[in-house]
């Protein structure tokens, strides 16, 4: 059963912003293409692995994508975690093109572009195996212990040719579609049941609970200065930041499309790639909005968490970009 569903990753989100409100020509634009594009491939990885996990028995399994837990010394992320009665299984999925090669004379992938073109990654299974580490741990915080923690590196692309020194590697490196048979052979290997369902639920729970969002800071990641940035309210019908406030809705001046909720995008855009917090001011200035009672109603419409009173109000928009996500 999927307990944690998969995402399109909010970076996805946070990049296409960006790209969205910087201009067409700027100098980024082939960068942040380039990088939505592997970001969305992985998640196509992702995808056709869990899709894969959801021939698993329903109460037996439970599963977790890009799940994000605060550990010891950082943050650590797990592309999937399976949750069972007898073993815990961290998957990392990998979805390359052309053929790679795990050299574990430097700890490195080592990727082949059908093109010809060779690029070099961090080792994926020293990644996974950081995270069983740091998974333990956090497992022992919880008073959760004695129960087994599998890896696997996961080949989610059939037409990747795998190549390695180490015979042994296929211990720990395998093809998606081989990932049934692998679990069975877990199933084998641990017979004791350590969790109780009751169990199962709890921690299934706390997972959710203490699953952290990762907000990259985006704009300083790619050195883009704040001032960059079109501001404004963008029209889905003619992509232009050309709609204004009138009659209790939004208007586009070029099209004269309307909507109701065209903030929210708005506000979506600007908790992505400026802040995660706004005050009436810099709602209206990146809105464009000249009313302030105007922008009070919006943002109380809202329903937003907030602190302070008057001109130093200040709006959490947490439950924004959490809907962005969604």
């Amino acid at each position: 059963m999927i307990i944690k569903e998969c995402e399109i990753p909010l970076k996805v989100h946070m990049i296409e912003a960006l790209m969205r409100r910087l201009p067409p020509d700027h100098a980024r634009q082939p960068i942040l293409n380039l990088d939505i594009k592997k970001i969305k491939a992985g998640y196509s990885g992702e995808y056709r692995v869990l899709s894969t996990l959801n021939a698993l028995p329903e109460k037996e399994y439970l599963l977790f994508h890009d799940l994000r837990l605060i550990g010891s010394p950082f943050p650590f992320q797990m592309d999937i975690l399976i949750l069972t009665s007898y073993f815990l299984l961290i998957i990392e999925v990998k979805n390359m093109a052309g053929e790679i090669y795990f050299d574990n004379t430097f700890n490195q992938l080592i990727r082949t572009n059908p093109d010809g073109k060779t690029e070099a990654f961090d080792d994926p299974i020293l990644q996974v195996n950081r995270q069983r580490q740091q998974l333990l741990e956090w497992l022992k915080s919880k008073k959760i212990i004695n129960i087994p923690v599998e890896t696997l590196v996961v080949s989610a692309n059939s037409s990747t040719i795998i190549r390695a020194e180490n015979r042994d590697i296929n211990r720990k490196v395998i093809r998606k579609d081989s990932i049934l048979i692998k679990i069975g052979e877990f199933k084998e290997k641990y017979k004791k049941k350590i969790l109780s369902t009751r169990d199962m639920k709890r921690i299934s729970t706390v997972l959710l609970d203490e699953h952290t969002l990762y907000i990259p800071k985006l704009l300083e990641s790619y050195g883009i200065p704040i001032n960059a940035l079109q501001t404004g309210v963008y029209c889905h019908k003619c992509y232009a930041f050309s709609m204004e406030r009138r009659l209790r809705k939004w208007i586009c001046r070029i099209c004269l499309h309307s909507s109701h909720d065209a903030h929210i995008s708005a506000l979506q855009d600007y908790v992505c790639l400026v802040k995660p917090t706004i005050t009436n001011s810099e709602f209206r200035q990146f809105l464009q909005l000249k009313s302030p009672s105007s922008a009070k109603k919006l943002l109380t419409s809202l329903k937003l968490n907030h602190s302070g009173h008057t001109k130093g109000r200040v709006y959490s928009l947490r439950s924004i970009i959490e809907d962005r996500t969604k």
